[in-house]
Order: C-alpha cells, then sequence, then structure tokens
C-alpha cells in the first residue's frame, strides 16, 4: 500500500506538471460548450452559410433541435475525438518509464510492477473522469439555458457513467498497450486498433453484444432515461475487461523485468 501511495503521488505530480490535466479539460469542456450551442443554432448557421433556396431544402429535411440533440453532439465529438485524444495522452504511460531506466531501478528493490501499474491506471482514471463529470455537468446546464429543459439530472449523470466505465476500460487497454509496446509509434497502434478493432467487431451481431461498446454508444437513451437491454451486462463485461487488461500488464511487466 505504500509503495502504492508514493507511486500515486508520483504520477499525479507528473500529469501536473506536463500539463495533461489542462488539456483533458480543455477538449472535454470545448465539446460541453460547443455541443449544445451547435446543437441550438444548427439550423440559423446553415442558413446563413448556404443559399436561401438550398437552405431551406435543408431546414425541410431535418426537424427543430431539441435539447437532447444537445447531448448528441456531446457524445458523437467525445467517443471520436475524445476517445483520440485518451489515447494520444496515455500511450506512453509504461514505455517512457521503461525508456529512461525508471522502471528497473524501482523494480531492482524489490518493488513489485503491481501498485507501479494500479497507480498509472488510477491517476489517468481518477483526470478523465472528474473531467467527463464536470463537462456533463457544464453540458446540462447550458443546455437548459439554451433550450429550456435539459432532462433529469439523473439520467444525465447515468449517461455520463456509462461512458466513463467505457472510457476507464479503454486506459486499462492503452496501459496495456504502453507495455506491450517497444516504441511510442507502436504504442498508439496497439491502442488504436484496440479501439477501433472492438468498435467494428461491435456490428456484428453474434459478437457485438459480448463487446460493452453500448455503453459509449446508448449514452443519449440513457440520458432521456431509456437503459438498453444489455447495459448491465456491459457493465459487467467492461469492469471484467478492464481487471483483466489490468493483471496481463502487470504479468508482462513481471516477465520483462525477469
Amino acid at each position: 500500500m505504500n509503495h502504492y501511495l508514493v507511486f500515486l503521488e508520483k504520477e499525479l505530480t507528473e500529469n501536473i506538471r506536463t500539463k495533461k490535466m489542462l488539456v483533458l479539460v480543455c477538449v472535454f469542456f470545448f465539446f460541453a460548450f460547443t455541443g449544445p450551442l451547435f446543437a441550438r443554432y444548427m439550423a440559423e448557421i446553415f442558413e446563413f452559410l448556404l443559399p436561401a433556396a438550398e437552405a431551406e431544402q435543408f431546414m425541410a429535411l431535418f426537424p427543430a433541435a431539441t435539447w437532447t440533440d444537445s447531448y448528441v453532439q456531446f457524445y458523437s465529438n467525445l467517443s471520436q475525438m475524445g476517445a483520440i485524444v485518451i489515447i494520444f495522452m496515455f500511450m506512453g504511460l509504461v514505455l517512457r518509464e521503461k525508456r529512461n531506466v525508471t522502471a528497473d531501478l524501482v523494480f531492482c528493490k524489490g518493488v513489485s510492477p503491481t501498485p507501479f501499474i494500479l497507480a498509472k491506471f488510477t491517476v489517468s482514471s481518477v483526470i478523465s473522469l472528474l473531467c467527463l463529470m464536470l463537462a456533463i455537468l457544464i453540458n446540462y446546464g447550458y443546455t437548459v439555458f439554451l433550450f429550456g429543459e435539459g432532462g433529469r439530472i439523473g439520467y444525465v449523470l447515468a449517461g455520463a457513467a456509462a461512458f466513463g466505465v467505457f472510457l476507464t476500460m479503454l486506459i486499462a487497454w492503452v496501459v496495456l498497450a504502453s507495455t506491450l509496446a517497444k516504441s511510442t509509434a507502436i504504442s498508439a497502434t496497439y491502442g488504436f486498433l484496440g479501439f477501433f478493432g472492438m468498435l467494428t467487431l461491435s456490428a456484428l451481431p453474434r459478437i457485438g453484444r459480448f463487446l460493452p461498446t453500448g455503453l459509449m454508444t446508448h449514452n443519449v437513451s440513457i440520458t432521456m432515461g431509456d437503459f438498453y437491454p444489455d447495459f448491465a451486462a456491459h457493465m459487467g463485461i467492461a469492469a471484467g475487461m478492464t481487471l483483466s487488461f489490468l493483471a496481463l500488464a502487470v504479468y508482462l511487466l513481471k516477465r520483462q523485468e525477469l
């Protein structure tokens, strides 16, 4: 436990020093503000950009914007650019320590890789989840301001929590990828292959139901109080995959240090 707390303090200090927290805050908050704004004024924007005749045709194809469109914009942006930023931000978590020989110096003193891996995962996850929850609260408040309503706050937080569970699983995968890789480029490649591979496989009916991608794609329906049938199962599967990725990362790091 003492080793875990020491590593925890080290990781938090490094994240603050390298301004990773600031980058995530900027990305998440940008989507929190622009989601409701774009949803509310999308018609006016296209009306301004397009000729009058084309603008009328465009307006006829799309119904008037509602508060749910705000969350559609928020989660569609976050599930694409947000996930990509997470991979880029944390792809060197373990690899950087191995390159700097910091890990070797620590492990040669008999310290287990377990607190080392868990501290990196904990700090990265807490920072990401904190940014996510603050962003959804901003999104909710701005949605209420622009549309007059924003849904029940409990369901809004539940939708964000579901996305957060998927996000922590993605971070665990990035930690594993960083443990496996021998270069930053390879670590990023593993991270993207895992993320986009899961999205691709989720489109296959017999395989997709066992992958927890619904936690990232059904957030708007959850925000509206409609929990899809596999929600509970996907929460459990995501938690299991997170623990598996972390356990495998610890095992591989132990093998590398032998």
